[in-house]
């Protein structure tokens, strides 16, 4: 676990509401969509996927906001069904989680322990960074949970 401050970053976007239960389902094919936009001469992609959660308590069932954001070099021409905007910077504890995304809760639940004791307080976003994706081996996976702080 460690304070890390997140600098603003370009990135193409897509907004839906959706709830832990059905976060794998909900998506669609919109990860690998805004992949192939951001690949389109003129955007370059410029970093791992990015999806931030806004509202998440840890209920399966409660509906909260999910962002999923590709990073690019420029915002410019035409975002189809997706929209350009800036992932603001933000202070945040943050830890790398190897392995199956089905244990990321686990991950979640050592972090937000470790802060508690600490008396860190989160806002209420997080986002998780995918620097490596192995649908064959998820043992593979690597990926970034950031946490937000208050200041």
């Amino acid at each position: 676990m460690e304070k890390k401050s997140i600098q603003k970053t370009t990135v193409l976007k897509y907004s839906l509401t959706t709830t832990l239960a059905n976060i794998m389902t909900d998506p669609g094919d919109v990860p690998n969509e805004i992949m192939n936009k951001a690949m389109e001469p003129g955007l370059g992609v410029a970093g791992p996927q990015v999806w931030a959660y806004r509202g998440v308590d840890g209920k399966p069932d409660t509906p909260f906001q999910l962002e999923i954001c590709q990073p690019v070099v420029e915002a410019k021409g035409d975002a189809g069904k997706f929209v350009f905007c800036e992932l603001p910077e933000m202070t945040c504890i943050t830890e790398i989680h190897k392995g199956p995304w089905k244990k990321l809760g686990e991950t979640y639940g050592r972090i937000f322990g470790e802060m508690g004791r600490k008396g860190i307080i989160a806002t209420g976003i997080c986002r998780e960074v995918y620097h490596t994706c192995d649908f064959e081996n998820e043992a593979n996976n690597v990926t970034e949970i950031q946490i937000e702080i208050q200041q």
